[in-house]
């Protein structure tokens, strides 16, 4: 099924003429409780040329899908809004309701079967002037069956149709959020989508406990998406320079979700370090060697040892170049005594590092060994093996170690780290003989005679 039925739109009021015309005659019925809120409705049902209905614009299941577009395209941001009476924008409109159908457990492949084998049993419904509130994706395939089939569908020549009568723009939203949004729907919207859609929907004035009613959700779960929308635009303008490209976050649902609690309290530059982190971590997900999931304490409560960790195996590449006869690069300033900077300055060496986007794939690189580390450290704890884990990790870094391609003129500085290496080893060394020698001097230790 390869071929693209060619949408012609009908003028506005000639759509609306036809229709008007078939309602007066109409005689076929249908009752609807998601018209007006907890009241039944009575429709009349049409029939109505396959061509002629549109595609509405504002329907919540495209909008994340729409802003991907507009950006990819360098399109102008109200490209759907402003478009709906246009040809081209119909089409793409079309090809985006043919995308996401593949998705979710009721694919398009699931109402291509159900329309041969039942042809249409649900009227779609539309406004008086034709714009589909409910049904989109069932049109988008009965144009396709159409299309590429016609002779095994010859009565999809026309549509049928419940009409609504004539509603405000607002009144019409909230109809397709109690038809599609609730959690029973069978193709569950994407999470920005849903997000989008109740950001939109507290615009106009709704609370969050009306939102949450009307979608059948908590007032909690509508404060928590709207935070993770933000956190996800946060992500895409800041940091990915793709404003709107709400394709790179389609799969951070629980990241940006769980992200709301984990920012928590956080202000200053751990808050801004933090996030950057979050975003090293959700750029290199599938490099991190376990899910994302199990890195979000490290990202939450324990950030700020994390952070305070890279940044001392980052002042190893940034060090003062007097001492270690390493000339100082024209372009770069780092300062790296933290102990002389305010306590909001604490982690900007971590900030200014990753915003440097040539350095953040050598960040990542350290930020997975400290993670790895905290991490093994905290599974080892109960058994008391955390020093011996920072050992090996210690010494794992040591053997990677390679002077073969060093730069002679970094030669000072890796002795005078080698040397603050060799006297910390020793006095641990010292430490753990003096602790074993005062665990077998220790009083009341039974000896045998």
């Amino acid at each position: 099924m390869d071929k693209e039925y060619k949408i012609e739109v009908v003028p506005q009021h000639e759509r609306k003429a036809y229709i008007d015309a078939q309602l007066s005659s109409a005689t076929e019925t249908t009752t609807s409780h998601d018209v007006y809120d907890g009241a039944a409705t009575t429709l009349k049902v049409v029939r109505i040329p396959l061509n002629m209905p549109l595609f509405r614009m504002a329907n919540g299941r495209t909008q994340a899908d729409q802003a991907s577009y507009i950006a990819d395209k360098e399109l102008p941001d109200d490209y759907f809004s402003a478009g709906e009476e246009n040809d081209t924008v119909q089409a793409v409109q079309q090809r985006l309701l043919r995308r996401i159908s593949n998705e979710g457990p009721e694919s398009i492949a699931s109402i291509f079967d159900e329309l041969e084998r039942d042809t249409q049993t649900d009227p779609i419904m539309i406004t008086p002037s034709g714009v589909v509130v409910n049904g989109n994706r069932r049109l988008m395939a009965m144009r396709a069956l159409y299309a590429n089939r016609q002779a095994d569908f010859p009565s999809f020549e026309t549509v049928r149709c419940a009409v609504l009568p004539p509603l405000g723009a607002e009144e019409v939203d909230d109809i397709e959020v109690r038809l599609q949004m609730r959690p029973e729907t069978k193709l569950s919207y994407s999470w920005i989508s849903e997000a989008l859609k109740v950001e939109k929907k507290l615009e106009t004035k709704k609370s969050e406990d009306a939102v949450a009613r009307l979608m059948r959700k908590r007032p909690g779960d509508i404060k928590k998406v709207v935070a993770a929308l933000q956190y996800a635009r946060i992500y895409l303008t800041e940091w990915k320079k793709r404003p709107a490209d709400y394709s790179l976050v389609e799969g951070g649902q629980q990241f940006f979700g769980d992200l709301v609690g984990r920012m928590k309290n956080k202000s200053g530059s751990l808050r801004d370090a933090n996030l950057r982190l979050a975003w090293v971590m959700y750029d290199n997900r599938s490099s991190l060697g376990g899910r994302l999931y199990d890195y979000n304490k490290i990202v939450g409560e324990k950030a700020e040892e994390v952070l305070t960790q890279l940044v001392d195996r980052i002042e190893l590449n940034i060090d003062d170049p007097a001492e270690d006869g390493v000339e100082e690069p024209a372009t770069e300033e780092f300062e790296i005594d933290l102990g002389d900077e305010p306590a909001d300055d604490k982690f900007t060496t971590v900030i200014d590092v990753l915003d440097d986007e040539t350095r953040r794939d050598d960040v990542f690189d350290q930020l997975r060994a400290v993670c790895q580390t905290i991490m093994d450290a905290g599974r080892a704890t109960k058994l008391g093996n955390a020093a011996l884990l920072a050992a090996r990790d210690a010494n794992t870094r040591l053997a990677e170690i390679d002077l073969s391609g060093a730069d002679p003129k970094t030669f000072d500085g890796i002795t005078k780290q080698l040397e603050n290496v060799v006297h910390r080893a020793t006095e641990l060394i010292a430490k753990v003989a003096e602790i074993k020698a005062g665990k077998a001097n220790k009083p009341g230790k039974s000896q045998e005679s």
